[in-house]
């Protein structure tokens, strides 16, 4: 003898599942929601009457609210063509409290009704969006490091291709290979900085903040850049005192200054100058490096900001006009830094690094 199962039972079980379900008609008008779609999502069956305004509440944002819509459709169309009743996306939904969630929707069809379920995969893509950030953050620092060897290499290659047809003195040629040695030297460090600061467990990088003195800090650049501001008659200028201390990441900070002095450099005249100084700001701290180069055009230096310069995969890397400093924009936005850029033609760029109290 079959054993009809009464409306209040199924709703009663519906409700001892512990996975948000709603119940709609063809229509898709909202039936019923069970107590795990209450606790997890927090919208009652009247809230969201129909698809519409499961729409409208859901997805508040407008842009993002129509792709979704768009692509559950065209799901929904797919699924029909090939004769099934089922559907399923992961989208971003915002709950009742106005937290956003991410959930795997299943809707099914059962005769004339339709059973919609949501799969809780919050944790699992903020997961997986951590791990795509920490695969971005080692392609941006692999992209940097392979900006910054690139000058250093080309210099000791030059030096070998050239030295042995000059009639060099004893004198000279040791000073040759001292150049060398501090080009090497720079190369190492640059490459003995990232190995220490990345986990070979995860493959990310390890932030280490502790105070910096940013006297000592850049004094360093002086000699690293000794040859190409002798050559261009360049002065630097170390507007900071003993005083001046931030506490950051200090690898961070050199791949940012090595990149925006390095464009100084290049886009500063001979007996031109840099400044490096330093300000206290209510929320950030500013290190400014600024020169009396030919300037940016307000393009310039929008696409610099809106990441619209000449990037291209680490592979393909060049000198192409704003690479470096995108690439320091981006890295140190990573790590609740901005740059600001102050410029105008003929009369010098100021590149601003601010850096979170």
């Amino acid at each position: 003898m079959t054993k009809h199962i009464t409306e209040s039972d199924f709703y009663e079980t519906i409700d001892l599942i512990n996975t948000p379900i709603l119940l709609a008609n063809k229509e898709t008008v909202c039936e019923y929601v069970n107590q795990a779609f209450l606790k997890q999502i927090g919208y009652h069956s009247q809230d969201i009457y129909d698809q519409q305004a499961w729409f409208d509440r859901a997805y508040p944002d407008t842009s993002y609210r129509e792709d979704v819509k768009q692509t559950w459709w065209q799901l929904v169309e797919v699924a029909k063509h090939q004769g099934e009743s089922h559907v399923h996306m992961m989208t971003r939904v915002q709950c009742a409290d106005g937290s956003m969630k991410w959930f795997d929707i299943h809707e099914s069809i059962i005769g004339e009704n339709k059973v919609i379920s949501f799969l809780d995969v919050d944790e699992l893509q903020e997961n997986n969006e951590e791990l795509n950030d920490l695969l971005k953050q080692k392609d941006i620092l692999l992209s940097i490091i392979a900006h910054d060897v690139r000058s250093p290499l080309g210099n000791i290659r030059q030096i070998v291709n050239n030295y042995k047809s000059l009639d060099l003195s004893e004198l000279e040629i040791e000073e040759i290979f001292a150049e060398m040695g501090n080009q090497i030297d720079y190369i190492f460090n640059i490459i003995n900085s990232l190995l220490i600061r990345t986990s070979a467990e995860r493959g990310s990088f390890i932030e280490k903040r502790e105070p910096i003195n940013l006297k000592a800090f850049f004094s360093k650049y002086q000699d690293y850049y000794r040859d190409r501001v002798d050559k261009q008659n360049i002065r630097f200028v170390f507007e900071l005192d003993d005083l001046h201390i931030v506490r950051f990441d200090p690898f961070i900070l050199d791949v940012i200054s090595r990149n925006l002095i390095d464009n100084a450099i290049k886009y500063t005249p001979e007996n031109g100058h840099i400044f490096i100084s330093f300000s206290e700001g209510p929320d950030y701290n500013q290190l400014t490096i600024r020169d009396t180069g030919a300037g940016m055009s307000e393009l310039q230096s929008e696409r610099i900001l809106n990441n619209k310069g000449s990037r291209r995969l680490k592979s393909q890397i060049t000198d192409s006009f704003g690479l470096g400093l995108i690439m320091a924009k981006e890295i140190l936005e990573r790590h609740q830094g901005k740059l600001a850029i102050k410029s105008q033609l003929g009369k010098g760029t100021s590149f601003i690094i601010n850096l979170p109290k």
